[in-house]
Order: structure tokens, then sequence, then C-alpha cells
């Protein structure tokens, strides 16, 4: 179990970097590698959830972003982007 978490937060740190680069080219693909990376990266490392949820917090376009993009995603996907929903808000 710990060797799988630890396979999944490297294949989420690789899409993650992949990500990166891709949002620098003409043609942003970056983004969908970024969402693919957070699949992987939420469910095995607590701190993404924190900082996705500082990043919502942050921004209203992310959020709007994010909020979009899981109800459109199917449901194991779906449920683990809910979990950097912002629950307090006003």
């Amino acid at each position: 179990m710990y060797l799988l978490k630890i396979i999944l937060r490297i294949i989420g740190f690789v899409f993650l970097a992949i990500g990166i680069v891709g949002i620098l080219t003409p043609i942003p693909f970056g983004f969908v590698f970024i969402v693919v990376a957070l699949i992987f990266l939420i469910p095995t490392t607590p701190a993404a959830v924190t900082w996705v949820k500082i990043l919502r917090r942050r921004s209203s376009r992310f959020d709007q972003a994010m909020q979009g993009l899981s109800y459109r995603l199917p449901f194991p996907f779906r449920r683990i982007l809910r979990r950097t929903e912002i629950v307090d808000r006003f």
C-alpha cells in the first residue's frame, strides 16, 4: 500500500512538471496535465489538498474552474476534486 502511494505521488509530480512546462507553450495544454496531476496527488498527498484549498480561496477564477470541472468528471474523479471544495463560503 505504501509503495502504491509513492508510485502515485511520483506519477502526479511528473504530470505536474509536464503541466507547468505545458502552460508556457503557445497552446496551453498544460492545464489538462495539471488536473490529471491533482487527481493523482490529492488522494495521496495531504499537502496537495491544503494547497488546492488555499488556491481556491485566493482565486475565484480557479475555484470556478475547479467547480465546473468537478461537475463534468466521472464520479470517482469528481469525488477526489470535491475534497478540495471550500465549505465556509458566505
